[in-house]
């Protein structure tokens, strides 16, 4: 009984301490490993809900490609293949309560917000996979720490990271706009569509920087179109043309057959006196 209560010595201690430090240690890498490996096949799982952007895009334009000559039945749309070289009819889903531009439309949403999606979800599985390899590594060097017995090591990976100070001046807080819609060119540069008259001003003014690319069809009211050029490329004619194809269809020139739409570098664009937003 008294060799039961006795205390335990120094050398008992430390071996206790040493013991439950590799543990935690074991714990950590093994959580932190299982933890991203359930993240990245979540990921996969959104990555496939988002379908694939070539398709949606396709659907778009095939839709206005034949939005003459497409027969509707139903919710069925049978369009023109004009991708495939025999031509063949293919059949598209679309509400048969829709005009067909507005089915088009849809399509492109769905392009845009699968090919946003899928360049987040890559980058994020890519990153995820490289944390595991690097938990990978910090475990192994952590299993030698135990092998030798080196307790400050493992102690030192259990502490909390500091929190680093930030003394640098603070910069200006991106100012929030929710007035413009979204799409991203074939080419992947992000495009911006002000919603309303109020919008445009904002948009070109306060969103658009110097080099980007700004648009307005001629002659017509219409929303402002800014193409965002962040790493000053120069601009393909493929989003010019997508851009402007957005312009016109955003304007009072979307029921004409064609319209002219005007474009340049933001810097050079001036706002006319007393003129209201809409200009």
């Amino acid at each position: 009984m008294e060799d039961e209560q006795r205390p335990k010595t120094k050398i008992e201690l430390e071996n206790e301490r040493f013991e439950q430090c590799a543990a935690a240690v074991r714990k950590k890498f093994a959580g932190s490993i299982a933890k991203r490996r359930r993240l990245i096949k979540n990921l996969y799982s959104d990555l496939a809900k988002h379908g694939s952007p070539d398709h949606w895009k396709r659907c778009g334009d095939l839709i206005l490609a034949n939005v003459h000559n497409a027969r509707r039945i139903g919710s069925s749309i049978i369009v023109k293949d004009y991708f495939s070289d025999d031509v063949p009819d293919i059949t598209i889903d679309g509400d048969e309560h829709k005009p067909l531009n507005e089915i088009a439309e849809g399509y492109f949403r769905l392009y845009t917000k699968a090919r946003n999606g899928v360049a987040v979800i890559t980058e994020r599985i890519a990153a995820s996979e490289a944390a595991i390899e690097k938990d990978i590594e910090r475990s192994a060097r952590a299993e030698a720490a135990i092998e030798a017995r080196d307790i400050g090591y493992l102690e030192a990976l259990l502490e909390p990271p500091r929190k680093i100070v930030e003394k640098a001046r603070k910069k200006k807080k991106d100012v929030g706009f929710n007035g413009a819609r979204r799409f991203v060119s074939s080419d992947g540069f992000e495009i911006l569509v002000g919603k309303k008259a109020k919008d445009n001003d904002f948009l070109t003014f306060r969103v658009a920087k110097s080099l980007d690319t700004w648009m307005h069809a001629a002659d017509f009211p219409g929303s402002h179109v800014v193409i965002h050029n962040p790493n000053r490329k120069e601009m393909p004619d493929r989003t010019l043309l997508e851009a402007a194809q957005i312009a016109a269809f955003y304007s009072g020139a979307r029921k004409e057959g064609k319209a002219a739409v005007n474009y340049t570098l933001k810097k050079f664009v001036n706002k006319p006196k007393r003129s209201n937003p809409a200009w």
